[in-house]
């Protein structure tokens, strides 16, 4: 799914008011959106880390959000038969791990080298603004919150200008317009989160 197509659908859908919300808040709106989604319905995906004996910190997956589980170093009377043969562990060894930015250190350091495998949940990402695993029906989720961050941006801008004026036989209550699109956020938002529910349920995200 194109960035490009979802803030042109978004454009449609939510139309701009006295120039707000402006492209860029469009396109901010959106990328917004999915960062929320990530957070609400992240992918749960596994991926592998080399472990290099006297090494302790490794980056993790590009998209990652939280770790679901680690695989566990389980052997038989302390001994791991690994794919890089044997590998003897002391009786009473505990492995313990932090997570910062992205990067896993491991405490003790390893001394051992063999891959290991963990599981986690997965922000929705772009590759050169393309959101290759973001399907229709993501989408359609992503653009409840995209449109509820799009008219909020509606809502502060008349806001602003929170006037009831007259020009001849016009009338214009700038006030009631922005109370207007600031129930279309809330009434938007709602819905997005009715869906996250729904969509968590029916694909057992890892939150």
């Amino acid at each position: 799914m194109l960035l490009t197509d979802l803030v042109t659908r978004l454009q449609s859908e939510v139309p701009a008011v006295d120039g707000a919300p402006t492209s860029t808040q469009y396109d901010q709106a959106v990328k917004d959106a999915i960062t929320d989604f990530s957070r609400q319905c992240g992918l749960m995906k596994i991926n592998s880390l080399p472990i290099v004996s006297g090494t302790a910190t490794y980056s993790l997956a590009a998209d990652f959000l939280k770790l679901v589980s680690m695989d566990a170093l389980v052997g038989v009377d302390g001994v791991i038969v690994s794919q890089n043969g044997l590998i003897p562990l002391s009786k009473d060894f505990e492995e313990e791990w932090t997570i910062v930015n992205k990067q896993v250190t491991f405490y003790p350091t390893p001394a051992y080298s063999m891959t290991r495998y963990y599981k986690y949940k997965a922000a929705w990402i772009a590759t050169a603004g393309d959101y290759t695993s973001l399907g229709e029906d993501e989408a359609e989720i992503v653009l409840l919150r995209a449109k509820a961050l799009a008219s909020e941006k509606i809502a502060n801008s008349q806001a602003g200008d929170a006037i009831k004026y007259s020009f001849g036989a016009v009338s214009e209550d700038l006030g009631g317009m922005a109370e207007s699109a600031q129930k279309d956020s809330n009434n938007f938002d709602k819905e997005y989160a009715q869906a996250c529910e729904v969509y968590n349920g029916t694909h057992a995200a890892y939150l």
